[in-house]
């Protein structure tokens, strides 16, 4: 049972493509987020996103250099 549902939420990490942040995007999608999985290692990105649809979830993987405020910009309004 979980006790937390984030059904009809978006969850906006950034990392997303390893360690702690791959970690973080799993869970939120396994208690119902979308995660959009922002990364500047983009195929990293991808690769999880792979996982977490393959796992009935629903992710966006997301190419961004966080020390770019533009390209931070850019991600929010995806």
């Amino acid at each position: 049972m979980n006790v937390v549902d984030l059904s009809g939420r978006v969850a906006i990490v950034t990392g997303g493509a390893s360690g702690i942040g791959r970690s973080t995007a799993r869970q939120l999608a396994c208690v119902g987020a979308a995660v959009a999985i922002a990364d500047i290692n983009g195929e990293g990105a991808e690769e999880v996103v792979r996982g977490i649809r393959s796992a009935g979830g629903d992710a966006l993987a997301i190419t961004t250099d966080v020390a770019q405020p533009p390209q931070v910009e850019s991600m929010v309004e995806r």
